[in-house]
């Protein structure tokens, strides 16, 4: 059981005081600006959540966008829908990946941009997660003026993230995902903080039913981690330079990492909120 959790470095003064094109369409740049500009009450939550395959993403951005009433935005969800729905773009878009190849910014965008003038016109922030993945893809959103107000970087050290990756698995029946690695790993000299993460095992009904995905391999999660670092080092530099990133280090499993982590979001707010529109001072 985990006692206690070690606090980020970064968060230690809050508590004691697809394509990498840029393209921009006129349409879409006036679209999101006006609805930008009719919803200053929520422009302080226009947040990302960036971070390595593996750390949680998903996990975290879908109970933090829940937890403060945010729209979420998956840009894969997006793409998926758009293709089920069997619109004209979806039509298009189906074509387009079935072939192999990336889908054009432009298109990623636009399903984006709706989402976000969809939150704004019903009043609420947003979460987008893990997106944009290249600076050329956040280039374009400040272009049509989305203004990302925190963009926070989870980050886990890279053998737990591996032993993450190796531990998923999938329900053929229910389709729920489980994890069984059993992660404990000690600090080493003092470089990289311990970190525990129980496993999360499936229930007596799906343990016959467990599939591993084909791409979750250590050489493939390897890789996938080396590309990603490729890509991430130029779009944290954006963000770094607009003074809007963060880094919040996970060494610990949901029960204990939320309520650090909400934490943190709720402090980061009492200091944002009413200083709109200044960003947030960056602490990487």
């Amino acid at each position: 059981m985990v006692k206690a959790l070690r606090l980020p470095a970064s968060l230690d003064g809050f508590l004691g005081a697809c394509s990498s094109r840029s393209l921009v369409i006129p349409d879409l740049q006036r679209r999101i600006s006006s609805a930008t500009n009719n919803s200053s009450d929520s422009k302080a939550k226009n947040w990302v959540f960036l971070g390595p395959p593996g750390v949680g993403k998903g996990t975290y951005s879908t109970r933090i966008a829940k937890h403060y009433g945010l729209t979420h935005i998956v840009a894969g969800d997006l793409v998926r829908g758009e293709i089920k729905s069997g619109s004209s773009l979806g039509i298009e878009m189906k074509g387009i990946v079935e072939k192999g190849d990336l889908l054009p910014d432009n298109i990623i965008l636009d399903l984006v941009q709706q989402k976000i003038q969809k939150a704004h016109q019903a009043g609420s922030g947003f979460l987008l997660d893990g997106f944009p993945r290249t600076a050329g893809q956040a280039e374009s959103l400040d272009a049509m003026g989305v203004d990302i107000t925190l963009a926070l970087n989870l980050s886990m050290r890279e053998d737990a993230l591996i032993a993450k990756c190796l531990g998923r698995r999938t329900c053929s029946k229910c389709n729920k995902g489980w994890n069984i690695a059993d992660i404990n790993l000690p600090a080493i000299h003092g470089t990289e903080p311990a970190i525990i993460l129980p496993p999360l095992n499936p229930p007596a009904e799906c343990l016959d039913r467990m599939q591993i995905r084909e791409d979750d391999t250590e050489p493939v999660v390897r890789r996938r981690l080396d590309i990603y670092r490729e890509e991430a080092g130029p779009l944290e530099g954006y963000f770094r330079r607009k003074r809007v990133l963060d880094n919040f280090p996970i060494t610990g499993g949901i029960p204990e990492t939320m309520p650090i982590l909400v934490e943190y979001l709720d402090h980061w707010l009492a200091t944002n909120e009413k200083e709109q529109p200044k960003a947030a001072q960056a602490h990487v």
